[in-house]
């Protein structure tokens, strides 16, 4: 006996509930155009200014961050997604705040929300390049990042990731061969190239190239590349195995959040923000291992240092709102200070 469609339909559905999906629209900050689809998720509208608005709002309310494999006991991630929204969203515990998390921890997040809201969308691998002086270069590598493809009503396929970090886009990127550029952070541009990488046997099979420059005069340079292959939440286990073990910056202590126009520098549960006109990125607020870092758009610079671990756990609520558990910060104290 064929398996019946109704299971391949449960199966794809997402495991975020109708009231999850809304406490978390709340939360984001939306504007104000968009407060009558927050109670009834399932009609808020499939378009590209609501898809971008999502995007934007998701970045700047839960940062980028790979704490766990530094403040727990395994030093290792875990990315069902009940796990993860309970570690987003849920509720505050043993005076511990609402975090973010790595590529897989908001992406799987972020997949399962568009998904409970009518999305067509699914998730896809990405290789990325290896990194010197914090510069891409060399060969891609294995599949160590998350990406989400959403196609719209219109037909319109884009790339939409929300957990590449500082580097990431701040818009939804389209899946055409136009290689558009848009402006990111600044001087910035990023676009999508549909090309082989250099190290492909197939030439038939064309790739989705990130690239950026920082700067109209100088020339582009790619981060990640990735096909339009469905991934599902299996494969992500298996590479997450790996990222969380062996590659996720296990060296620094990393901590990256977006900024709103009208937000300011440092973490506020209820930002002052102008909610009845579009949300704008306009900076980056970054804490690495005993520095914050600010980039409004020009030059990164250092606003706050700190030499104790005790100074750490201070900037992380401060400027991130992250207030951890007395377990989870105990379990980096036997580490030097990196």
């Amino acid at each position: 006996m064929s398996p019946q469609p109704v299971s391949a339909a449960v199966e794809s559905a997402s495991v975020y509930s109708p009231d999850q999906i809304t406490a978390w629209l709340n939360y984001i900050c939306l504007p104000t155009s968009y407060t009558e689809y927050i109670s009834s998720p399932g009609t808020f509208p499939k378009t590209y200014d609501a898809l971008c608005t999502l995007m934007r709002c998701q970045i700047s309310r839960f940062p980028y961050e790979n704490l766990s494999v530094h403040y727990s006991s395994t030093q290792l991630v875990d990315i069902r997604p009940d796990v993860a929204y309970e570690k987003i969203m849920g509720p505050k515990r043993d005076g511990a705040r609402r975090r973010g998390g790595y590529c897989m921890e908001v992406s799987i997040f972020f997949y399962h929300m568009l998904l409970g809201m009518g999305f067509d969308v699914y998730m896809t691998g990405v290789r990325n390049r290896a990194r010197t002086n914090g510069i891409p270069g060399g060969g891609y590598l294995g599949f160590t990042h998350i990406n989400n493809i959403v196609q719209l009503p219109s037909g319109e396929k884009f790339s939409v990731d929300v957990g590449f970090g500082g580097d990431g886009p701040t818009c939804p990127l389209p899946l055409n061969d136009l290689g558009k550029s848009f402006k990111n952070l600044g001087n910035q541009e990023i676009r999508l190239t549909h090309d082989h990488i250099p190290k492909q046997n197939s030439r038939g099979d064309k790739l989705w190239i990130y690239q950026y420059r920082n700067g109209p005069h100088l020339e582009w340079n790619s981060f990640y590349c990735f096909a339009e292959l469905e991934f599902f939440q299996e494969d992500f286990e298996v590479m997450n195995w790996w990222t969380s073990a062996k590659t996720l910056h296990k060296w620094t202590v990393l901590c990256v959040r977006f900024l709103r126009e009208g937000e300011g520098v440092e973490f506020s549960e209820n930002p002052s923000l102008p909610l009845d006109c579009g949300v704008k990125i306009v900076g980056k607020v970054m804490l690495v291992d005993n520095v914050i870092k600010v980039n409004l758009g020009r030059e990164t610079s250092i606003v706050h240092s700190f030499d104790t671990e005790e100074g750490r756990l201070r900037a992380l609520k401060d400027y991130f709102g992250i207030s951890l558990t007395e377990d989870e910060a105990h379990s980096i104290r036997d580490m030097a200070l990196k």
